[in-house]
Parts: structure tokens; C-alpha cells; sequence
């Protein structure tokens, strides 16, 4: 087959399967149009790996082919997570091996043509011209190699790659997407060799402008998805430097005139950096080892207040906030019931910055769902030792007042982040010793909301810690 014809066969495929019916989807891949398609991306990797010098692959065409093929197939797993997981057994650990390539491969020029253009030699000389090579293969003798352009974009900005490379990375990570949303997969998809590191380096690669924003999304949206699953979380925890990239993401600041794209896509890798560390510590261990991450703990109160939207109109972004907001609280709550030397540390860092931090998100937030975590993080961080910190905090104290004289609906029982507030208060006045200040402050509060008929003293024991559920989209 010619790569006329190939080139024929990949468009019509393309064609046929750009649209929206998931049950048509499921019906392809019934039909076998995975592995047709994957047998397609084996062949033109082994083409792609041809060297035999005085011949080479001639990798612009072949490039161009594995990325409409990656369109294709990624097309295809549009279907049902039922349909995309009989695919994954079927030709999912043969199609990680050609993404893994795929995305090293990349990783590996973009960054060699950044270092090349950005070093003293390469302004010395104008390119010379190039001009393109038709077919398969052109021998060593006629093989131009491409060149880049020596003077350097506006702002120090590098764009990466062209339309084909870009595309291509762009789907085969798209693809990784639809196979992490098998929850059956995830196990074997976080262990494949090489596939972490991979879609980590891509994360970390620099300039932000080396690679597609939506290749970014995707590999932290997969790094999330992969964490949901019990067997994952601890190996993904040891893995080198994933924590820390997350936390860099979330600490990505929104600049003054940014482009409403790199806008969006900076509050977007927040949010599912933050759904990720959520993920990432419920496992008991991990707690401990995230709780001790000073850098974690702060970008996830930074972002458990970041109400103002950098588009005061945009729905979309006031969503994206809240969403953040809540991932963040939540994982702060999580941290919250670690041991008790996490608890003490957590408190004593930064003269109680956390505990502001829940206080403030407890006290203004409008979304009621992350007022209430903040109060379960609250209680989860109250026991004796901590009892004199939180009390010398009147904004914490007018927390839990505020809340514990609140009055819920006619017929609606207690809501939660009253018995939060009310288990705490009753911690912190066991472990204040009576005749100091603070214990009269707390005797106030206890007298003024009549806490000793509070329905939920006999349950405000602080063993029953508040934790969250891992979050999968």
C-alpha cells in the first residue's frame, strides 16, 4: 500500500467516524476499527524506526500519518467507557508502548530545537533554505534536515513543533485520557513502564509554549484519573517528582493581559492539580507524607481562596474557581486527619496559617459544600494540643459561634457543618484548663449557645475524623 493510499484510507476513517453518537462509536469498535487503526500506528512506527543508511525515514510524511491516525483512532474512543475498556484489553498495552515513544520522541526534540535555538551558535548563521522531500524514504545524499527560524518570537516565547507534531501529541495523549477512564484500567495504566515519567516530563516541559496547552490538560487530567484507584496511590506518591510538579501547577499564577487561552488553561491546571493531591491523600500513609509537604499545604490554601475570577463575567471561569476551591479545602481536610504529630505541626506552621485559612474559607466562602469542609478540617485538627492555638484565634472561635447559632429550616435536621462546630467547641473546652481566659471565652460561647443541650455532645468525640472520597471524572 502506497502512502497515497494510506493517506486515503486515514482521511476517509476520519471522515467517517467525526461525530457524536456514542452508540455508533461502540459499534466501530465492535467492528474492529481499533484494531484496525493500531495495527495502522505499529506499522508506521516500525517505519518511522527504519535506519539504514545510505536511507532514511523520511519522518515529515510518516509524522504526518501517525498523528491523522492518532485523530482517528482517538475519534473512535468517543464510545462508552464499556466499549473503551474491551479496546484496552484488546490492544491497550501494544498502543502505551507507541505513546510512550510517541511522547519521549517529542519531548526529546522539542527540547533539543529550544536549546538550539536559544543558544549563541544558532544566531550566528541564517538557515538556508530547505525544500521538501515527496515519498516514504529520500536517501542521505538529497535529505535537508528542517531548519528554525534564529531570531527569537516576542516575549521570549517558543512555539514548538508545527501542525502535524502538535496534533500528534495532542491525540495520543487524548487517547491515554479515554483508557484512564476505565476504572478498570487505571492499575495497569499507572504501572505500565515509562508511561508516568513520560507524561511528567511532557507536564514539566519548559517554555509552557513547547508543547499544546491541551497536551498539558490531559496528561494532568490521566495523572488525577490514575490516582483515584487504591492499588495507584502510593506508588504514584513515591514516584520522583510527582508531587512536586502538581504543586508547581498549582502555584501557576494568572499574569495581567494574558491571553483568555492561557488564562483558562492556567485556572483549568490548577483545578485538576488539586483534584489529584485530593485523590492522592486519602491512603492513611500518604496523609503523613503530604501533611509534611510545607509547599503543598500552602499552594492548597492559596488556591481554597482564590474567589475573584480574572473575568468578573465568566461564568465558566467562576465555575473553574469554585471547583478549585473545593478540591483544595477537601484535600486540606484529608490532610487535617493525619497523625497527631502531623495535626500539631499543621497548626504550629506559620503562627496557624492554616488554620486561618479554614477559618476565612469557613466564614466567606458563598459555596456552603467548602464552608462545611473547612469546619470537618477544623475538627480534624482539634485535639489537646492544638486546643490553646485555635483558641487564641477569635476569628476561629466567631466560626464556630456563627455557625452553632445558626437555624436550619423548619423539620431539617442539623446540617453538618453545625455538628462539626459544635464537636470542636466541646473538644477545645475539655482541653483548656479551667480559670484561664481562654476558658472563660470558651464558657461564654459554650453559655450563649446552650451547648450542654446541643443534640450531638454525646457524638463530638474528635476519634471519628472527617476524610473525603477520591474524585474521578
Amino acid at each position: 500500500m502506497s502512502m497515497e493510499e494510506r493517506l486515503d484510507a486515514i482521511y476517509k476513517s476520519i471522515s467517517a467516524f467525526d461525530h457524536d453518537n456514542k452508540d455508533q462509536h461502540d459499534l466501530e469498535i465492535k467492528a474492529g476499527a481499533d484494531i484496525a487503526l493500531v495495527k495502522m500506528l505499529t506499522f508506521l512506527e516500525f517505519k518511522a524506526g527504519f535506519r539504514r543508511p545510505p536511507i532514511m525515514a523520511n519522518m515529515a510524511a510518516i509524522t504526518k500519518e501517525i498523528a491523522l491516525t492518532c485523530q482517528s483512532l482517538e475519534m473512535v474512543y468517543h464510545a462508552s467507557s464499556e466499549s473503551v475498556e474491551t479496546s484496552f484489553h484488546r490492544v491497550g498495552l501494544d498502543l502505551m508502548q507507541i505513546i510512550v515513544i510517541i511522547i519521549d520522541q517529542e519531548i526529546k526534540d522539542r527540547t533539543q530545537g529550544f536549546a538550539q535555538e536559544d543558544s549563541p551558535a544558532s544566531a550566528a548563521s541564517a538557515p538556508e533554505p530547505s525544500r521538501e522531500v515527496d515519498g516514504d524514504f529520500q536517501t542521505e545524499s538529497n535529505k535537508i534536515p528542517r531548519q528554525r527560524s534564529v531570531t527569537p518570537p516576542p516575549h521570549g516565547e517558543w512555539v514548538a513543533g508545527d501542525w502535524d507534531k502538535d496534533l500528534l501529541l495532542c491525540k495520543a495523549v487524548k487517547i491515554l485520557g479515554h483508557y484512564a477512564r476505565v476504572g478498570r484500567a487505571t492499575r495497569d495504566i499507572a504501572h505500565f513502564p515509562g508511561l508516568l515519567g513520560s507524561i511528567l516530563n511532557l507536564v514539566n516541559l519548559r517554555p509552557y509554549t513547547a508543547v499544546p496547552w491541551e497536551a498539558r490538560l490531559s496528561c494532568l487530567w490521566v495523572i488525577a484519573n490514575l490516582a483515584c484507584c487504591a492499588e495507584n496511590m502510593m506508588m504514584m506518591i513515591c514516584t520522583p517528582g510527582l508531587v512536586n510538579s502538581l504543586v508547581h501547577v498549582g502555584y501557576r499564577q494568572v499574569e495581567p493581559m494574558e491571553p483568555i487561552e492561557r488564562t483558562m488553561e492556567i485556572l483549568r491546571a490548577r483545578s485538576i492539580a488539586a483534584r489529584a493531591l485530593l485523590n492522592l491523600s486519602w491512603p492513611p500513609e500518604n496523609k503523613i507524607i503530604l501533611a509534611d509537604n510545607a509547599a503543598l499545604v500552602t499552594m492548597l490554601s492559596q488556591l481554597a481562596l482564590k474567589r475573584k475570577s480574572p473575568y468578573s463575567r465568566s461564568k465558566t471561569m467562576h465555575d473553574i474557581l469554585t471547583q478549585t476551591r473545593g478540591y483544595a479545602v477537601r484535600g486540606l481536610r484529608n490532610l487535617a486527619a493525619a497523625t497527631r504529630r502531623s495535626k500539631i505541626a499543621l497548626c504550629e506552621r506559620g503562627n496557624g496559617e492554616l488554620l486561618d485559612t479554614l477559618t476565612d474559607v469557613a466564614l466567606n466562602d458563598e459555596n456552603a459544600d467548602a464552608a462545611e469542609k473547612a469546619l470537618a478540617a477544623i475538627h480534624n485538627l482539634a485535639i489537646h494540643d492544638n486546643a490553646e492555638v485555635m483558641v487564641s484565634k477569635p476569628d476561629l472561635i466567631l466560626t464556630l459561634r456563627n455557625h452553632l447559632l445558626s437555624k436550619e429550616p423548619d423539620g431539617e435536621p442539623p446540617s453538618n457543618a453545625k455538628a462539626h462546630a459544635s464537636a470542636t467547641l466541646l473538644v477545645l473546652e475539655r482541653s483548656i484548663t479551667p480559670g484561664t481566659l481562654l476558658y472563660e471565652n470558651l464558657k461564654i460561647l459554650r453559655d450563649e449557645v446552650n451547648f450542654r443541650n446541643q443534640a450531638y455532645e454525646e457524638s463530638s468525640d474528635n476519634s471519628s475524623e472527617d476524610t473525603d472520597e477520591v474524585v474521578a471524572v
